[in-house]
Parts: structure tokens; C-alpha cells; sequence
């Protein structure tokens, strides 16, 4: 998710379908597994706040403050959501997640592998979700997936932690 921009671009052509018919899911930066810093506001309860002059939702820490965020991709690692999405959870005509910085990497592999494309860390995310609900879902069922970018961004990334990229 991030900011969120690119989400809500993408679901503008969805939004005014029934959730009964089209879910809306986001995925957020869970960051690494073992740690507590994420950039996942909607999907850890975090509390509004104001950054950027926008009340949202806010990693914070104890006193208000922004708190720090970590994630494996860059373009998730933000510690706040589009006040849109805020409305959007709210209402709850969508639903939000997370996926971890290690999830979001099988994801990579396993994509790049079956699907023969490159997917920059941002969608892997999102891959990473579809790889845990896929399974339970109809197999008439539609899932799409904004792959948004290339991991030729994420070459330094993917190289440290994978030891090759594809």
C-alpha cells in the first residue's frame, strides 16, 4: 500500500461494483518477521494521527509521535495511509493486510519462477496474499493484481538477501 495513490488508482474502475461481487484488498509492508516495525498502519491498529497535513492513520509511538518504519521495499516503507483508505477501511468497502518483508520474497521467487515475469517488492506484497487465499478460493474465482514496476530497482535488495536475482 504505501501512501496508496497507485491502490486507489487502480480500484477506481472496481469501487462502485458490490463488495458481495468485487473485494478490495490492500497489502501492507509488515516489514521483517521478527521485528516490530512495519509500515502498516490499517492492519495494526494504529491510531490517527497527522503527517503531511492529513489526519490518518499513523504508525506512532506511545507520545503521538511518528514512529519509525521498516520494510523491504522502499516504496511501502511510509508510516502513514491515504486518508481515502482510511474512509475505505472504515466502511469497510476494503479489506487490509500485511505481508512480511520475508513473505513479500517468496513471493518474488515463486512469481518469477511460474509467472516468468519480474515484479518489483511492491507487488510482491500483494502476491504474497494471493498465495495465502488463493487456495481457499472457488476456482471460478478472479483475483487481479496491480504489478505495478520491475525489481530492476530492487537489484541490490534482492541480491543481498536472495544471492541472485532472476
Amino acid at each position: 500500500m504505501g501512501g496508496g495513490s497507485s491502490a486507489y488508482g487502480f480500484w477506481s474502475k472496481f469501487i462502485d461494483y458490490d463488495k458481495k461481487q468485487i473485494e478490495l484488498i490492500g497489502v501492507e509492508a509488515g516489514g521483517p518477521k521478527n521485528s516490530k516495525l512495519h509500515a502498516a498502519p490499517l492492519t495494526n491498529g494504529a491510531k490517527l494521527g497527522i503527517l503531511h497535513g492529513s489526519l490518518a492513520y499513523c504508525c506512532q509511538d506511545s507520545e503521538g509521535q511518528i514512529n519509525k518504519t521498516e520494510s523491504i521495499s522502499a516504496g511501502l516503507d511510509y508510516p502513514s495511509i491515504s486518508p481515502m483508505h482510511c474512509f475505505l477501511k472504515d466502511t469497510k468497502r476494503a479489506r487490509y493486510t500485511s505481508a512480511t518483508d520475508e513473505e513479500a520474497l517468496n513471493a518474488y521467487k515463486l512469481v518469477t519462477r511460474l509467472e516468468k515475469i519480474n515484479p518489483s517488492l511492491e507487488p510482491c506484497h500483494a502476491f504474497a496474499e494471493v498465495i495465502k487465499i488463493a487456495p481457499k478460493l472457488s476456482k471460478d474465482t478472479i483475483i487481479i493484481v496491480n504489478s505495478c514496476g520491475d525489481a530492476k530497482k530492487d537489484r541490490d535488495i534482492l541480491k543481498a538477501r536472495l544471492g541472485k536475482i532472476n
